[in-house]
């Protein structure tokens, strides 16, 4: 990527509460109040064998990312042997159970919102063309706040005009759909369908209208059934890879879907390096989020001046970026919904000075 940045914006998951989407504090309450009763049984059992909580309140909502952890189905790799462990055991079960209902969750969430104006539509109204987004969220409210705007973004940089905002997703989203095959694939590309980064070779398509349906258009009849079922996104937890939704046929697919995730993180780095200020929004810097750290700690230690603003009511955050990055930290404001992309001064309380 050639086009060097003033301004890249760090999006977490706080700045989409203000949407009524949940942190991932409370997101597995959130998730099991929409489920019928027979999964929010299954759910609550699990719960309750991982962590020792019974889940009877939001109180007791459990960390999100922490359950997905301890349903990893690589710790039955060594009863493989055995018939334990199989795909009827019950944390696999609940891992199916849990990552189903939170791609429902999110787009239920998002649908709601549609039409809500709020300060993602500030912040894209802000956008000059030396400004970049990076989102670690799953929601398309950010794409709906350009869709209100008529503005352009893109996943990946392309050809495509200098108006067109860079908007990396390094944990997936929602509205993209990986391709499972590669036989005889034909996209009509004049539907509701895309071709991620205009290159086929991703094997990975997104919704244009991000909760829009998914309208074939003419595409071919092989592209339809290698369409994987459910999003590809990146589930919270330690390995932090893509999750497509099913097997792809063979090694060329699943490089493809490495290619597509890896040309995101390329271009983070890109954006990292030409880049003298970072807005970070609602972003805690999750310590599972190894490759996000080591790319902030490399922007933060690179020649000339650089400032790093926060945008987060947690007065304690500010220390956390400031320790792990060794870099100045500005807390600009604490309230999202009251962020004024053009006003960026400190709010004097929860500066952080190196």
């Amino acid at each position: 990527m050639s086009k060097s940045v003033s301004r890249l914006y760090i999006i977490g998951a706080g700045a989409s509460v203000p949407y009524r989407l949940p942190t991932l504090k409370t997101l597995t309450w959130e998730l099991a109040q929409t489920l019928g009763k027979t999964d929010r049984e299954l759910l609550a059992r699990i719960v309750y064998e991982c962590f020792g909580v019974t889940l009877r309140a939001r109180k007791h909502s459990i960390d999100f990312e922490e359950l997905l952890n301890r349903l990893d189905a690589s710790a039955f790799e060594y009863l493989a042997d055995t018939p334990l462990g199989g795909s009827n055991a019950l944390r696999r079960r609940a891992g199916r159970l849990v990552l189903a209902a939170l791609r429902r969750f999110i787009r239920d969430r998002c649908r709601a919102a549609s039409t809500r104006k709020g300060p993602y539509d500030r912040l894209v109204a802000s956008l000059d063309n030396r400004a970049a987004i990076v989102s670690f969220n799953w929601d398309v409210l950010l794409e709906m706040a350009f869709r209100r705007a008529g503005r352009q973004f893109a996943y990946l940089p392309t050809s495509s005009p200098a108006d067109v905002t860079v908007l990396l997703k390094p944990h997936g989203s929602i509205n993209w759909f990986a391709l499972l095959d590669r036989e005889l694939l034909a996209i009509d590309r004049g539907g509701n369908l895309e071709v991620f980064g205009g290159n086929l070779s991703y094997y990975l398509l997104y919704l244009k209208n991000p909760i829009g349906r998914l309208d074939w258009g003419s595409s071919g009849h092989f592209a339809r059934m290698a369409l994987a079922p459910v999003p590809a996104f990146v589930p919270p937890g330690a390995s932090r890879l893509l999750s497509v939704g099913g097997a792809p046929r063979d090694a060329f697919v699943e490089n493809g879907h490495a290619q597509a995730m890896k040309a995101i993180w390329r271009t983070f780095n890109a954006l990292v390096e030409s880049a003298p200020e970072i807005v970070v929004i609602g972003y805690s810097i999750p310590g599972t989020d190894a490759a996000s750290v080591e790319m902030l700690r490399h922007w933060a230690g690179l020649r000339g001046r650089r400032r790093l603003m926060l945008v987060d009511p947690n007065p304690s955050l500010a220390g956390r970026y400031r320790a792990l990055l060794n870099t100045t930290v500005d807390v600009v404001c604490n309230d999202f919904r009251t962020f004024d992309p053009q006003v960026t001064h400190p709010t004097g309380r929860h500066s952080v000075a190196r």
